[in-house]
């Protein structure tokens, strides 16, 4: 059990009443203590979805503050955030938090903030904007979610600030909050032990921003059901971050781990995304229809990567013969699902890019089904020449045993989905900009709220309520056209799309 405090330093005085009286109950989480020298502070910031419990020292300052609002935006993360949170509304920011009409003033401060720092980005040159593309990424985030924060402090019976110490002890040795096990972070490093991720994650964090919601699945064994989207610029999602990107993990999706160590060795890995682009433009031979179907698959294998922690094993591309994957497999990863006692998940994957969502869950669950009831398919990859050559030999032999386990061997595995969703989010252009950014998430939170039982009802059809599922759901503005636009302009060809088009 911990605690995190969360606050502007202009509180620090508070928070070390805080820890000194709440430290003889359980550890305490603070910046002052566990940012080492030299130390990443974001790391540090990012633990708060760790703890157990996390107390919000709610100021002006405090609601002002891009650190401060981030640890805020990580904890809204957590479906059961609510439940493991307090408050202390500190008197400056009383006021405003408890009167509806002064919400706007917060709102209207990180709004003017993202417009100054869109505006200071038009005057740089495009290869020096990372750090402020960060920037301007947090604040959406802040944006998306303020409303919503400070309706749930308005809403919290929270005690006065010289009642809150007592109350904190109170709150965390009487109630036990247990985390969504489907939002869960991974206590160890689900890599280490097999393989690596080959994603490039760099600059993951500037593309895709996450909606929260409360959506649940209700599976017995951990899921995730789990939202992006892109930035948005003039009413419309860009895709100009997207691109760039994609081209930095194009080859480490298509090659293998052995292959991409080969162009290492020969001096070449900077050839690995032009190979990656010259073999799709062989394998589409003109196809367009094909080709924006790879974009699904791509964006799957970064989102098992990145937010799964899940390594590839192997992508369609990397498997020597058709029959080896079962027909519609985007690919297959490895998640190790214990520490202490080993324990995998065999994860198989099926993208769709689609404009209705419902229609994207009924072509996912096509292939889902097929690869549920093909029991002969890690037989096929494990008896293939694929491990072998794929893999370095003490790789392959550490796979081999996790996937088919010889007779007394105390390694398990599972079977488990990965699913990566497109769909056009239908939304009219034809309003102001901050309203349309406003609405993005609102109307995502909606899809997912009108669609969830449907998925969970095509998994009781199926019967496969015991089977891990990992959903991952982003939003185009026409998903049929962007997605061959996408992949046009990535591929080189001609009539490629440009921002926001």
């Amino acid at each position: 059990m911990s605690l995190f405090i969360s606050y502007n330093r202009e509180q620090k005085d508070f928070a070390d009443k805080i820890e000194s009286s709440v430290r003889t109950v359980c550890p305490i989480l603070r910046d002052t203590n566990d940012i080492a020298p030299w130390g990443s502070i974001e790391e540090f910031m990012n633990r708060i979805r760790q703890a157990e419990y996390a107390v919000l020292l709610i100021s002006d300052e405090y609601l002002k503050s891009i650190n401060c609002m981030y640890e805020a935006c990580q904890l809204y993360k957590d479906v059961n955030w609510k439940a493991r949170t307090m408050y202390v509304v500190l008197e400056n920011a009383d006021l405003n938090v408890y009167t509806v009409a002064n919400h706007e003033r917060y709102i209207r401060y990180w709004n003017d903030k993202k417009a100054t720092l869109e505006e200071q980005i038009k005057s740089l040159p495009a290869e020096s904007i990372d750090s402020i593309t960060a920037e301007i990424k947090r604040v959406s985030e802040i944006l998306l979610m303020i409303g919503d924060f400070l309706k749930a402090i308005r809403d919290t019976n929270n005690m006065q600030p010289e009642n809150t110490i007592d109350a904190i002890i109170s709150f965390i040795t009487t109630k036990s909050v247990s985390k969504e096990s489907h939002l869960r972070e991974q206590t160890h490093d689900a890599s280490s032990s097999v393989l690596k991720k080959t994603l490039k994650d760099a600059g993951f964090d500037g593309v895709f921003t996450e909606v929260s919601h409360d959506e649940k699945l209700g599976l017995i064994n951990p899921y995730q059901l789990r939202l992006f989207q892109l930035s948005v610029v003039d009413n419309a999602f860009s895709f100009d971050a997207l691109k760039k990107f994609l081209l930095k993990n194009i080859g480490q999706y298509i090659y293998s781990r052995e292959r991409i160590k080969k162009f290492m060795n020969d001096d070449e890995i900077t050839l690995i995304g032009l190979k990656a682009v010259e073999l799709l433009h062989y394998r589409c031979n003109g196809d367009l229809t094909w080709l924006g179907d790879e974009l699904g698959d791509l964006m799957l294998y970064v989102f098992l990567e990145q937010i799964l922690d899940a390594p590839k094993v192997f992508s369609k591309f990397d498997t020597p013969s058709d029959e080896l994957l079962t027909t519609g497999t985007s690919c297959v990863h490895l998640l190790q699902t214990g520490a202490e006692m080993p324990s995998f998940q065999m994860v198989f994957g099926k993208s769709r890019i689609v404009g209705d969502p419902r229609d994207a869950i009924d072509d996912a669950f096509i292939t889902l089904e097929a690869i549920k009831n093909d029991t002969s398919r890690e037989i096929r990859l494990v008896e293939s020449t694929a491990f072998d050559k794929e893999f370095a030999p003490e790789v392959a032999e550490q796979l081999k045993n996790i996937i088919i386990p010889s007779k007394g061997q105390t390694i398990a595995h599972d079977t488990a989905f990965g699913v990566f969703l497109g769909y056009s989010l239908g939304i009219e252009k034809n309003r102001p900009s901050a309203e349309f950014r406003e609405l993005v998430a609102k109307k995502m939170r909606k899809d997912i709220q009108a669609h969830v039982s449907y998925i969970i009802e095509k998994i009781k059809t199926a019967g496969m309520e015991f089977y891990s599922f990992y959903f991952y759901f982003l939003p185009f503005n026409e998903a049929d056209e962007d997605k061959q636009e996408i992949m046009k302009s990535l591929l080189g060809f001609k009539g490629g799309v440009q921002s926001g088009e």
